[in-house]
Order: C-alpha cells, then sequence, then structure tokens
C-alpha cells in the first residue's frame, strides 16, 4: 500500500494557489505570478480531490482571510477561500493543540509566531512543508523538516 502524502501548506503557498495574479501588467512578473498559481493551484486540487492530506493550524484561517481581503478588497474571496481551507483540511490544530510543543519550538528557532504554528504542525504531523516564505523554509529545513519552497518549484 501507498503511503499517504501529507502537507502542511502555509499561507503564503494557499494564497498563491487560491487568487489568481491580478497584475494589469503584461510582463515577466506576471508570467512567473501564473506558473506560481498554476503550480499551487494544483497542490489544492490535489487536496480537494483527496489525493494528498492537507494538515494547516487555526490561524492559517485567520491569516488567509485577512491576505486575501488586502489582495482583493473583496469579503467574499476571503470567506471561500477560509471555506476551502475548513472543508479540505484533514486536520486543523487549533492552539491549544500545539501550545507547548510551539513555545519550545519558537524559543529555540527564534522564529516568528506564525511561521512557528505552521512548523510546529508540520513536525507533528510528520508531513512536508509548502510555503512561499523563504525565511520559514531555511527554518524549517534547518530542524530536518522536509520543505518546498513555491518560488524553486517553477
Amino acid at each position: 500500500m501507498a503511503a499517504v502524502v501529507k502537507y502542511t501548506i502555509d499561507t503564503s503557498f494557499a494564497v498563491k494557489g487560491l487568487v489568481p495574479p491580478r497584475r494589469k501588467k503584461r510582463d515577466k512578473i506576471l508570467h512567473e505570478q501564473k506558473k506560481m498559481y498554476k503550480l499551487a493551484r494544483s497542490y489544492l486540487d490535489k487536496v480537494r480531490n483527496k489525493e494528498v492530506e492537507m494538515y494547516i493550524p487555526a490561524i492559517a484561517l485567520v491569516e488567509t482571510g485577512i491576505v486575501i481581503s488586502r489582495i482583493t478588497n473583496n469579503e467574499e474571496d476571503s470567506r471561500k477561500a477560509i471555506s476551502f481551507l475548513r472543508k479540505n483540511a484533514t486536520h486543523i490544530f487549533y492552539d491549544h493543540d500545539i501550545l507547548e510543543q510551539a513555545i519550545s519550538f519558537g524559543i529555540k528557532t527564534k522564529a516568528s509566531g506564525y511561521d512557528t504554528m505552521f512548523l510546529i504542525v508540520t513536525e507533528v504531523t510528520e508531513s512536508e512543508l509548502l510555503t512561499d516564505d523563504s525565511l520559514q523554509y531555511k527554518i524549517g529545513l534547518s530542524r530536518g523538516i522536509v520543505s518546498h519552497l513555491l518560488s524553486d518549484m517553477i
């Protein structure tokens, strides 16, 4: 039997797959944004189709809603994205589930609070981290966490 593929998907990665590029200028930057959107979207489609498992800390719901609201200025877009994460996450880790581990992890790594929550979920679930946050990616690697940086994946 094949092993289940498990991912912890960071907000930076999720947002890039949930919101198509909005850049008006047709240039190299837009081309790169489209490639990242397509790749991130393909991973989210695998999650939706139950081909892989997705784990997230609860703060991902808040952070995703805020970031998408800033990008689109549309509450409905934010609500749809949050609904996607809620519906398709294999498990959402609430603070009380991982608080002590996150405190210890954060003190050792000096990572930001948000990054710490994603990284500890990745460790607890023995999943792979999907992110487009280069600092979070580097901290994950330094801790032996299998990490993938979206901008390096295209």
